[in-house]
């Protein structure tokens, strides 16, 4: 470490210039990491919030929450089997003067409400309860909007971040979602958890009706998976250009001490000493670059606008890290290579 320390001091601007190259890489990992996630919890955040474990829902080769309709004949069986409260989904607009937002509208399930920001839960049939992303549009805890069909509703509650297929989620009481929701639109299912066997088997026993599980209905929502799959693909393209960035600046650096790594060889210094401080050089410049580019990220997120899909998580972050490091290790075996090779005799001239 003592050997890596003089190194980086006495070539400061080289380091300083490999740690803005990582800072910035690490930035825009960071970035398009927050916007992937976000962007996939827009699409899937509904159902990150609940606790169920299983879905009932009309039986389809491709299952989607707003594609399920279940009669009442089909409900009651439901009902008989797993005690549980049905959800309903139904397409809609909120207005408020000349502005118009799409919305899903849900009707409340004791045990399945999403977390409020503010507010309390709708428990009149005027009553409304908003996603936070809405306030974006103006609109706020207190006002009074419209739905489609011309009747005026108070929000008297936000959401914290509740969305399915990227479609803020409002949330009435039971009475006000039959009052307002067109029920030739409205789709139904139950959330469920720990079912046992007979129950899984009775439930399939109902015409037209199946269990699935939270992935069977993510990878059914089309922008998902077209979202996912391109910025997945940038983030591992910048994880390769950082191996080779590094590889390139490591490898040069190496060649260009030569000599000095040959007479540090002659004098008794062991190989795995130099490996040890090279690797100490990659792991301080990577983990000071990565780190800066963090904080940068996380307070930047604090001025971000709501409307703006951002999040990141401390398991993405942790991940990010890692495999930075990870990736900064590979990118210097080339420089690995190249110490194990060097001859004392021969880098400082004396093979002549």
């Amino acid at each position: 470490m003592k050997l890596a320390l003089k190194e980086m001091k006495f070539y400061k601007f080289r380091f300083i210039l490999i740690t803005l190259i990582i800072l910035l890489l690490g930035l825009m990992v960071l970035f398009i990491s927050g916007l992937a996630k976000a962007l996939g919890r827009e699409n899937i955040s509904l159902l990150d919030n609940m606790s169920a474990e299983q879905y009932v829902m009309q039986d389809k080769q491709q299952p989607q929450l707003e594609a399920s309709q279940l009669n009442n004949k089909q409900q009651q069986k439901i009902e008989d089997i797993t005690k549980a409260k049905p959800m309903k989904i139904a397409s809609d607009k909120l207005k408020q003067g000349n502005d118009e937002s799409d919305v899903i509208l849900m009707n409340t399930v004791k045990k399945e409400k999403p977390e409020l920001k503010e507010g309390h839960y709708p428990t009149g049939k005027n009553e409304i309860a908003v996603n936070e992303k809405l306030t974006a549009d103006d609109i706020n805890k207190g006002d009074t909007v419209k739905l489609k069909d011309g009747s005026k509703v108070k929000v008297v509650g936000v959401l914290d971040d509740t969305m399915y297929s990227h479609s803020s989620i409002a949330m009435m009481s039971n009475d006000g979602f039959s009052q307002h929701a067109s029920e030739k639109g409205t789709a139904t299912f139950y959330p469920v958890k720990d079912l046992s066997s007979k129950q899984k088997h009775d439930l399939k026993q109902i015409d037209d009706v199946n269990i699935y599980n939270k992935d069977d209905i993510t990878g059914e929502i089309p922008s998902y998976q077209a979202e996912q799959a391109p910025l997945t693909m940038m983030i591992v393209s910048l994880f390769v250009i950082t191996a080779i960035v590094l590889s390139a600046f490591f490898y040069v650096m190496t060649i260009q001490k030569i000599s000095q790594i040959g007479i540090l060889k002659a004098i008794g210094i062991k190989t795995k000493h130099l490996l040890m401080s090279l690797v100490s050089q990659i792991l301080i410049t990577t983990i000071i670059g990565v780190v800066i580019a963090l904080l940068l990220v996380l307070g930047l997120s604090f001025f971000m606008p709501v409307s703006m899909p951002f999040h990141l998580a401390t398991s993405n972050i942790t991940l990010v890290v890692v495999i930075f490091i990870i990736v900064g290790l590979i990118g210097a075996i080339l420089s690995f290579i190249k110490l194990f090779k060097v001859d004392p005799i021969e880098a400082i001239g004396g093979g002549d």
